[in-house]
């Protein structure tokens, strides 16, 4: 695909369809007792994927791709910040 080349409708399907599939583990991880009673295991699983989700989410179907730099920039940094802040107040309980 080139640079100022969109995405067919297909492709944004596939991502929909990861993005479902994606939900679905979230889902899974969070109603099984093995994870629910072990947030060691279950917090830094959930906040992957959503990291994912996060990307994805920006990068396709908000058109980051296509955009200034900057953009993209501004998004990573608030994602960053976002993960530090959560990872202070866990590490302060």
């Amino acid at each position: 695909m080139g640079e100022n080349q969109h995405a067919t409708v297909g492709l944004y399907w596939k991502f929909a369809a990861v993005l479902c599939f994606i939900t679905f583990i979230e889902w899974g991880v969070f109603k099984n007792d093995t994870f629910r009673s072990n947030a060691k295991l279950m917090i830094p699983l959930l906040l992957g994927l959503s990291v994912v989700k996060f990307t994805m989410v920006c990068g396709w179907y908000m058109h980051l791709r296509y955009d200034s730099n900057i953009l993209a920039k501004i998004f990573g940094f608030s994602l960053g910040l976002a993960l530090l802040v959560y990872t202070i107040m866990h590490l302060a309980l």
